[in-house]
């Protein structure tokens, strides 16, 4: 794929990525960030709130553990990866939909012949004559 300076689906298509890990080494192959990021928040999320439940279990399925721990973290990563609602990866779409929503959504703004207004705005100047 050809470099353009211009093209931002490229930065959308392949994230930022980690080979080198400076004096411990060098990975065989890189790492999108936010793979490792998805990753880490999940099993974040298994400690932190299902360790008991894990722990419990473990007593008569010893391989429950290690498939909570890192099976389904590493499940949730790649189906993270396939889902791509309006063609962006999920991860970059819940971002841009978030700052929607704080930017324009609560704030009712409201965008016509390229400027600005806000609801309380158009209700005061919108009159019509009988």
């Amino acid at each position: 794929m050809k470099w353009e300076p211009y093209n931002y689906s490229v930065a959308f298509k392949e994230p930022y990525r980690i080979q080198d890990l400076g004096n411990l080494g060098r990975l065989p192959a890189p790492i999108a960030v936010v793979n490792i990021g998805s990753f880490i928040l999940v099993l974040a999320l298994m400690w932190g709130f299902f360790r008991n439940f894990i722990q419990s279990v473990a007593g008569t399925l010893p391989f429950f553990p290690a498939l909570c721990y890192i099976g389904l973290p590493v499940t949730s990563v790649l189906l993270l990866n396939k889902i791509q609602p309006d063609g962006k990866k999920i991860h970059y779409y819940v971002f841009d939909f978030v700052v929607y929503m704080v930017v324009i959504h609560w704030r009712d703004i409201y965008f016509f012949s390229g400027k600005v207004f806000r609801q309380s705005e158009i209700n005061e100047v919108i009159r019509f004559k009988k």
